[in-house]
C-alpha cells in the first residue's frame, strides 16, 4: 500500500504549470496538476487513456472537444480516450487531481 498527504505535493511556479506523478500501478496513475491563474494545457488528446478530473482549489475552464465549461473546487469532469481536451486557470491558483487509465499506452 502506498499513502500521502496531496497537501505536501502542491507546488507553483510563474514560469509554466506543475504536473507530478503521485501513485500508481500499471492500470492506472494518480497524478496532480498546480496552475498559477492563466497558466494552461494546449488542446490534446489520448488515443487509448481516459481521465478523470477532480477540481481540489480554484476555478478555470476546461475545453472537451469544442465544448468549453467552467470548473470549480469539488467539480469531478470525465475525458474519454480520444477525445480532444485543453485546461485554462481562471483568476486564482488552480489544483486538479487526476487519475488516468490505463497508466500507460503502447504505439498502435
Amino acid at each position: 500500500m502506498e499513502h500521502l498527504q496531496i497537501e505536501d505535493h502542491v507546488e507553483f511556479s510563474t514560469a509554466k504549470r506543475i504536473r507530478k506523478k503521485l501513485i500508481g500501478s500499471g492500470k492506472m496513475v494518480a497524478e496532480l496538476l498546480c496552475y498559477e491563474p492563466g497558466q494552461s494545457t494546449p488542446v490534446h488528446q489520448h488515443p487509448q487513456q481516459d481521465e478523470i478530473f477532480y477540481v481540489l482549489e480554484g476555478t478555470g475552464k476546461l475545453t472537451v472537444n469544442g465544448e468549453e465549461r467552467s470548473i470549480t473546487a469539488k467539480s469531478l469532469i470525465l475525458v474519454p480516450a480520444r477525445s480532444q481536451h485543453g485546461l485554462v486557470a481562471g483568476d486564482t491558483r488552480l489544483v486538479i487531481l487526476f487519475f488516468k487509465a490505463p497508466a500507460t499506452t503502447t504505439a498502435a
